[in-house]
């Protein structure tokens, strides 16, 4: 697939026509494929701007709709939904393995490097998304794309055996 292909399906993936093509390729390309290039080429800006972002939506979407859950369940909740394995996952779905830009050391790393990638740029179009398009560009890409992973059972079942750990000799005082 060539980069104007992949960055037509990517707009496809995210439901808008950007008005800033480049934020979109700097969201889709992986370090490898800009070596000696400005950091901003690459994924790597956007992905830090779009996990603050990403945090906040869901944040605030479970806060307005889950008003009986205390803060632990809607912490509970907001780690499961931006957990780097759901990312990914939702990346797969998306397609968006099939638009990444990767450079030739990157070509062969599999599965592993390809996880990783899915979560980054995922993240990395939230943030092209909000520069491109604002608050409600972000939001709505989020909100299509996560909520069909939204199981309110996460909240009641910690993920992480530390946090597991912590309510358990919490809740013994």
């Amino acid at each position: 697939m060539s980069i104007r292909e992949k960055l037509e399906r990517a707009q496809e993936i995210c439901g808008r026509a950007f008005n800033d093509t480049s934020l979109l390729r700097s969201a889709i390309t992986h370090p490898s494929a800009v070596e000696g290039e400005p950091v901003s080429a690459s994924y790597e800006r956007l992905e830090f701007l779009g996990d603050s972002i990403l945090g906040s939506v869901v944040a605030l979407s479970l806060f307005k709709t889950y008003g009986d859950f205390d803060e632990g369940k809607l912490t509970r909740l907001k780690v499961s939904l931006v957990s780097g394995a759901t990312l990914s996952d939702v990346g797969r779905e998306l397609g968006i393995d099939q638009v990444i830009i990767l450079g030739a050391s990157e070509q062969g790393t599999g599965a592993r490097g390809m996880h990783s990638a899915l979560e980054n740029v995922y993240e990395a179009l939230v943030g092209a998304l909000y520069l491109d398009g604002g608050w409600e560009a972000a939001e709505t890409f989020i909100m299509r794309t996560l909520k069909p992973h939204l199981a309110t059972e996460r909240a009641e079942h910690p993920s992480n055996p530390k946090s597991f750990l912590q309510e358990c000799v919490q809740s013994d005082h």
